[in-house]
């Protein structure tokens, strides 16, 4: 079996991948800037590496076989921005997989990565994957939808808020179309590219459903068991408000990024793991039992 590191790997989804490459027999390292409080997969060994900086991580990478670059973020703050983190982090870890000698680059994207401006979050995913398009060590690109499992931070804030507000607001017209597909699964996916090897592709995943956001707030409502009525609020009111909580709320339940993104679905073929990946994806209807805890 393969040494494995894992950047991001302390974070939602790498504690996921961890767990999954863990139980395929491989030695895995947890690369990461901090040391962040919360469970620790026994037997991966976690090493103190910066993606934004450069720091540490051709140390952290040398002698592994492959690497799955996992960082990125959602939400700009302070020095963390998108340029910073999604791009440029990027940009580093593919220096430091080359010198390190790695043989596989496997990197996280997001369904929708294009170039256009007025996303820069997707304008950053886009601008990542040309960095891992253009360096020296073979990849696999994926291409994920919306991941839902415990510790996520989009299907547990919006059942805080369904929890705790009687008039649910829904932003703009709610048909925003998503695929949630599972931690479990998106896991599963980034081992099996580990086992088959570089593709020099980019595939994109998603869950078996296309869910709009009104349905995925049905969906949350249901497993909840709570009665509550919905609001539509067209965007331009709720950004000034967006704006608001994103300025003082750690983990807002919207910000302004996010709801330009609204404008945009976020789908790939309700088929695509199956036919690349030969298993059934998780329902979010059938996954999301979960979300009592939140």
């Amino acid at each position: 079996m393969a040494r494995i590191a894992i950047t991001g790997g302390t974070g939602f989804v790498g504690l996921h991948t961890t767990r999954a490459l863990l139980a395929a027999g491989h030695e895995v390292r947890l690369v990461a800037r901090g040391v962040r409080r919360g469970p620790r997969p026994q037997g991966a060994t976690v090493l103190r590496a910066d993606v934004v900086s450069g720091d540490g991580l051709a140390d952290a990478l040398s002698g592994c076989e492959a690497v799955l670059h996992l960082v990125a973020v959602i939400r700009e703050r302070g020095e963390r921005t998108f340029a910073r983190v999604n791009a440029q982090g990027t940009a580093n870890v593919v220096s430091a997989a080359e010198q390190a000698g790695v043989g596989h680059l496997v990197h996280l994207s997001g369904i929708g990565a294009d170039p256009d401006p007025a996303f820069p979050y997707l304008a950053s995913k886009w601008q990542g994957e040309q960095w891992v398009r253009l360096g020296a060590v073979p990849y696999t690109i994926i291409r994920s939808s919306l991941v839902f499992g415990p510790g996520d931070k989009f299907f547990t804030v919006l059942t805080r808020l369904v929890r705790l507000q009687p008039v649910v607001p829904v932003v703009g017209d709610g048909r925003a179309l998503f695929q949630p597909i599972s931690a479990g699964d998106l896991a599963r996916i980034l081992t099996e590219c580990v086992a088959r090897g570089p593709s020099g592709a980019v595939q994109e995943v998603g869950g078996p459903d296309h869910l709009s956001y009104e349905q995925i707030l049905d969906t949350i409502k249901a497993e909840l068991g709570l009665r509550r009525f919905k609001a539509h609020v067209p965007v331009p009111a709720m950004l000034p408000l967006a704006f608001i909580m994103d300025k003082v709320l750690p983990n807002p339940p919207v910000t302004p990024g996010q709801l330009k993104l609204l404008k945009k679905n976020n789908i790939t073929r309700p088929d695509a793991v199956s036919k690349a990946f030969g298993f059934a994806p998780l329902a979010f209807a059938e996954g999301c039992g979960y979300l009592h805890d939140y």
